[in-house]
């Protein structure tokens, strides 16, 4: 069969190149034995990209057309945009230009509110639930039974005087998490993808993925649900393959781990890094990393295997609210990085904070608004924070918290298509009522002046000693 792979749309362009499609990669992987085709819209301004996929579209002319949800909106509560608002138009471009063609849903997106997705646009034929190595080849090879197959939504009309319509949507039920380790590198050869649109100085836009789960088990966050919460790693061996594979044949210069936290287990980030070592390969890269149990030694490690870029996501300030995020870290912990990092020269750091979270006090309002002023002080031109506040997402602590609090009601829209309804799924009690006003302000003072003059002036130390900025 013909199946055309398409990314969601995420309706702004956030960066010069768009990012890399890594989960198409492996979903192409798994169906290498049919004529695979990814397609990528954010090459193209929204919406002239619909256009270009009717174009893809017709040119192709696939039997399957299947379309990755990445994004509900940007979890951000001072910069709301809903993402999702792109997928129903896609979908329409797709049926209008190829009706007969089946049309699959998946990715992370989908799968948080995969019913509530199924039920909005009828014009989905199925829906894959969470990872879909194996469930999109099983399915393809039962479209005429997709009730056979776990962790899929399919609609099934039982005919006249049935309860159930063409339009309501079936849950096979839940299916085993796959083997990762077992798993080959994804595809990315030119016959599915043209990935040196990708390649270029920026180490955030192509993945790479050592691992997946995470046994951290923050309260507000989805990835356990979505990714398991045990972790299934590759061995150091064949990641480091894929990257000599992608210097070799593409001319790769730089990536990013996509993992959830590399340095976990650590045991197996620094083999990825000896293995890059012994190797020889010139490449720079950077990673989502924890505090955790940080040393020296350790970045310095990561730093000679070609680390250029590392963020943190401590979130919370003081023991109680790491405590209360069950964060798993501690403060000490949090400082010791901070000191690390100062000791590390050559990489940048990224540091996040929420704004409000429960157990969030006023000492750790003012410990925040220190640390943001101090930590790009301390790690002069090589570090930045960011200030957020909490997305309330289903199948997270955050949301039992925010019903029992009154901040979101049972029945509330947690899927919006409007900015002013997503503004009220962010978790800001009334009690830190004080706390959101000063960070607003804060928030306000640092993107318009604060951000503007630290950015200019790293790129003024990074000029004078020669290199080029990777943001």
């Amino acid at each position: 069969m013909n199946i055309l792979l398409v990314q969601q749309d995420e309706g702004v362009r956030a960066y010069h190149i768009p990012l890399y499609p890594i989960g198409l990669s492996y979903i192409a992987l798994a169906l290498r034995a049919h004529n695979v085709r990814i397609f990528n819209p954010n090459s193209f301004e929204y919406p002239q990209s619909l256009e270009e996929l009717r174009k893809e579209i017709v040119r192709f002319n696939p039997d399957v057309v299947g379309l990755s949800i990445r994004n509900l909106d940007t979890t951000q509560r001072r910069d709301p945009y809903i993402q999702y608002k792109t997928v129903r138009p896609t979908i329409t471009a797709i049926r209008q230009t190829c009706a007969n063609a089946k049309i699959i849903v998946g990715g992370s997106g989908f799968s948080l509110y995969a019913m509530e997705i199924m039920n909005r646009i009828t014009e989905i034929d199925f829906g894959v639930y969470l990872e879909g190595d194996e469930a999109i080849v099983e399915l393809l090879d039962n479209l005429d039974k997709p009730e056979t197959v776990k962790g899929i939504f399919y609609r099934k009309n039982n005919g006249t005087g049935s309860n159930i319509t063409a339009s309501e949507a079936i849950f096979t039920g839940p299916r085993p998490t796959p083997d990762f380790s077992s798993i080959p590198m994804p595809r990315r050869d030119p016959q599915v993808i043209d990935i040196k649109g990708y390649i270029g100085d920026y180490y955030n836009i192509l993945g790479v993925q050592s691992k997946r789960g995470c046994v951290f088990k923050c309260t507000y966050c989805s990835y356990p649900f979505l990714n398991n919460e045990s972790i299934r790693i590759r061995p150091p061996v064949e990641v480091v393959d894929e990257i000599e594979h992608m210097i070799v044949n593409y001319g790769l210069k730089s990536f990013v781990f996509v993992d959830s936290v590399f340095n976990l287990p650590q045991r197996h980030a620094q083999e990825i890094c000896n293995e890059i070592l012994r190797r020889k390969l010139q490449i720079k890269w950077g990673a989502w990393i924890t505090p955790k149990m940080l040393t020296v030694d350790f970045m310095h490690l990561m730093r000679q295997a070609g680390c250029v870029h590392v963020g943190f996501s401590p979130d919370a300030v003081t023991d109680e609210g790491l405590r209360y995020l069950q964060k798993g870290i501690t403060y000490k912990e949090v400082i010791n990085s901070i000191e690390v990092m100062r000791k590390t020269k050559g990489v940048v750091a990224t540091y996040n904070f929420f704004c409000a979270y429960p157990g969030m006090n006023l000492r750790a309002v003012l410990r925040t608004i220190y640390l943001y002023f101090k930590i790009p002080l301390y790690i002069f031109a090589r570090a930045s924070v960011g200030l957020g506040w909490i997305r309330i997402e289903p199948h997270t602590a955050v949301y039992d918290t925010a019903l029992k609090e009154g901040i979101i009601t049972e029945g509330l829209d947690m899927l919006p298509e409007k900015e002013e309804d997503l503004l009220r799924l962010f978790y800001v009690p009334k009690r830190l009522w004080w706390a959101t006003r000063a960070f607003d302000i804060l928030a306000f003072l640092a993107d318009d002046f604060i951000k503007p003059v630290g950015r200019a002036a790293f790129r003024i130390v990074n000029r004078l000693k020669g290199q080029r900025t990777a943001v």
